[in-house]
């Protein structure tokens, strides 16, 4: 199979890449603020760049791997593979719209309510579904905590209703900040966008 230079795998998309799983972890495990009842995380600010500049391949592998890699480095110890399933489709569901909704390299002024779209949705469907769901399964399977699994899901929707809506609006606000910044003048120079 010929790669051309659209390919995620060649060696500007891979760097792009890293560069991105670096800055996830950063914002992921170091500057988060977290407790026992809420968490506050920027962390899906570079997945939804993978997403909307390399595609929702990228955006998956992005998630997959920056999850992976914290996991070790913040020395957790257990990784908990249904965990990754939330970023995972955080970054599919970015590089989906922009390659096969949208259609658009996002670039353009006029197409600030796509980025901001594209992101506030796919925030919600990883925060209030994929991520309810998979918490509550590692709080059963994991943790032991005992109760009624739907139960534990919508206390943890309701706990989730405290933080996510302004985090979620906050990313896709510097999402959209700094696609207008750099996808012009910097990433469309580094990797262009395939054609859809």
């Amino acid at each position: 199979m010929k790669r051309t230079k659209h390919s995620i795998l060649n060696t500007r998309s891979l760097v792009m890449m890293a560069a991105l799983v670096a800055i996830q972890i950063v914002l992921a495990r170091y500057l988060s603020i977290q407790s026992e009842v809420f968490r506050v995380s920027f962390e899906t600010i570079p997945l939804a760049l993978a997403g909307l500049w390399l595609g929702p391949t990228a955006g998956v592998i992005v998630a997959l791997v920056s999850d992976l890699l914290g996991t070790v480095i913040s020395g957790i110890g257990l990784y908990f593979p249904p965990l990754s399933l939330g970023p995972m489709v955080f970054g599919f569901l970015c590089g989906i719209s922009a390659r096969y909704v949208f259609r658009s390299s996002m670039s353009e002024t006029k197409d600030a309510w796509k980025v901001l779209t594209t992101v506030i949705l796919a925030g919600i469907i990883n925060s209030f579904v994929v991520g309810v769901l998979t918490f509550t399964w590692y709080q059963v399977a994991v943790m032991g905590t005992e109760g009624a699994f739907w139960g534990l899901a919508a206390a943890n929707f309701l706990s989730r209703l405290a933080t996510k809506p302004v985090t979620i609006v906050a990313s896709a606000l510097v999402v959209f900040l700094v696609n207008r910044a750099a996808y012009r003048p910097v990433v469309s120079r580094i990797v262009p966008r395939p054609q859809a």
